[in-house]
C-alpha cells in the first residue's frame, strides 16, 4: 500500500516536472551486444494484451494498468519466465516514423532507432543474470526482427547494479545526459 501511494504521488509530480541524470549506452548492431544466459533457466515471453496483468507477479498491482498503457502506445515488452512464474520484464520503444521524435518525454530517437527501458527483475531473481538476459534478448529482437540501426539503453546514473549489468551485455557508457522536463515537455 505504501509503495502504491508513493508511486501515485511520484507520477503526479512528474507531470509538473522532473530531472534525470542518465548514462546512455548505444549499440550500432547486434554484434555490439553479448548474448547472456541467466544462471536460472528462463524463457523470453512477449508481453501481450492477453498476459500483461502477469506483471502483478513481480510488481505492485498499480503497475498492471501501466503495462496495458505501454502496449496501447505500441511499446514492445517481454517477460522473463522461470518455472511458470514471471521473474522479470523489459520494454522498448521504437521510432518507426520518418522524422526524429522524442519518446518517453525525454529521449530523442532518429528513424529506425529504439530505446530499451524499464527493465526489472523480481527480488527473488536478482543477481542471477535475468537483467542482462532481458537486455541482450530484446536488443536482438530490435535489430533482427525490427531492422533497427541503433539501440539505446539509458540507466539512471546512480543505479550501480544496472550499470554493471550493461558491462555484462558488452556496452560501455557512450555519454551522460541531463534530462529536464517541465509541464510534460522536454526542456
Amino acid at each position: 500500500m505504501k509503495n502504491q501511494i508513493k508511486h501515485s504521488l511520484v507520477t503526479r509530480l512528474q507531470k509538473l516536472g522532473w530531472v534525470y541524470y542518465i548514462d546512455v549506452f548505444v549499440a550500432a548492431s547486434i554484434d555490439d551486444i553479448h548474448p547472456v544466459e541467466p544462471r536460472v533457466e528462463c524463457r523470453l515471453l512477449p508481453i501481450t494484451m492477453d498476459n500483461y496483468s502477469r506483471v502483478g507477479e513481480i510488481r505492485d498491482e498499480n503497475r498492471i494498468s501501466e503495462y496495458s498503457d505501454k502496449l496501447a502506445r505500441g511499446e514492445i515488452g517481454y517477460f522473463a519466465e522461470h518455472q511458470g512464474k514471471i521473474i522479470g520484464s523489459i520494454w522498448a520503444t521504437i521510432n518507426d516514423k520518418e522524422a526524429e521524435t522524442v519518446v518517453r518525454k525525454y529521449m530523442r530517437l532518429k528513424p529506425c532507432e529504439g530505446l530499451i527501458h524499464d527493465g526489472v527483475a523480481s527480488e527473488s531473481a536478482r543477481g542471477v543474470g535475468v537483467g542482462p538476459f532481458l537486455v541482450s534478448n530484446i536488443a536482438a529482437v530490435l535489430f533482427n526482427e525490427h531492422g533497427l540501426k541503433k539501440v539505446i539503453v539509458d540507466i539512471k546514473a546512480n543505479k550501480q547494479t544496472s550499470l554493471s549489468m550493461m558491462k555484462k551485455v558488452g556496452l560501455q557508457i557512450d555519454h551522460r545526459k541531463l534530462c529536464v522536463s517541465a509541464f510534460g515537455r522536454l526542456v
